[in-house]
């Protein structure tokens, strides 16, 4: 993985509906940026934020997502060590399937974020093969690289919600979701937002057939697939 292949993924994350800026940081070292407003509001933006998770790494409170809801929108941000990921959200957002998104990228590429200077305009760390990686700044360049840019999430989180609705036909909401829970554990799913399409409909059909009438379990079914194809 490189700082380049690093970009491109987290560019990828404003294809995400609803998500109307995004910015990846280390210290005072801007990775990417791409938000809705100026620059300058961008880097007061990072000093705050920076600021308030220092200030928990002061009295050892280890701060993982921190998601601030305001009347215009939701400002969230994902921690990774010394990386922060903001998301910029509008109310069309997924919360849930943004933050998904975002621990698999950090995951993904936590060994290189960490050899990442915290200093804006140090020297990016070099490939094995010795050649230094370059950032990318030109906007159709980097679109490019976006548009080449793997899709790190599917559409779980929207399947997610037409299947407990499905089932909140037949079911209480704390049985439905631990039947959802029950059912992913056994089939050995750890992180759904990573399950190919197929697979989602695979499993979207699965928590559907646990309803034990055959009648409504059909009926549901019948429904399931209508949404699915839309």
């Amino acid at each position: 993985m490189t700082l380049n292949s690093l970009i491109a993924a987290v560019a990828a994350l404003q294809r995400l509906e609803g998500v109307a800026g995004v910015m990846l940081f280390k210290g005072r070292n801007t990775i990417h940026r791409h938000m809705p407003f100026s620059e300058g509001r961008s880097l007061d933006l990072t000093d705050t934020l920076g600021q308030m998770l220092d200030g928990y790494r002061q009295v050892r409170r280890k701060i993982r997502q921190v998601y601030l809801e305001f009347d215009g929108g939701v400002l969230m941000a994902l921690t990774q060590d010394e990386c922060v990921l903001v998301f910029l959200l509008t109310n069309r957002a997924d919360a849930d399937l943004a933050a998904s998104a975002a621990t698999v990228l950090l995951n993904d590429y936590a060994s290189l974020m960490a050899r990442l200077p915290t200093e804006a305009g140090a020297s990016m760390p070099r490939t094995q093969d010795g050649i230094e990686e370059l950032v990318v700044s030109n906007p159709r360049r980097l679109q490019e690289m976006t548009e080449k840019a793997e899709v790190v999430v599917n559409n779980w989180g929207q399947v997610r919600k037409q299947v407990e609705s499905l089932l909140g036909k037949v079911m209480g909401r704390a049985q439905l979701t631990m039947m959802i829970d029950r059912v992913m554990a056994r089939r050995g799913i750890q992180d759904p937002y990573r399950l190919p399409p197929a697979e989602i409909r695979k499993l979207a059909e699965a928590l559907i057939e646990q309803v034990p009438n055959t009648t409504k379990r059909q009926a549901l079914l019948s429904e399931l697939d209508t949404l699915l194809t839309d």
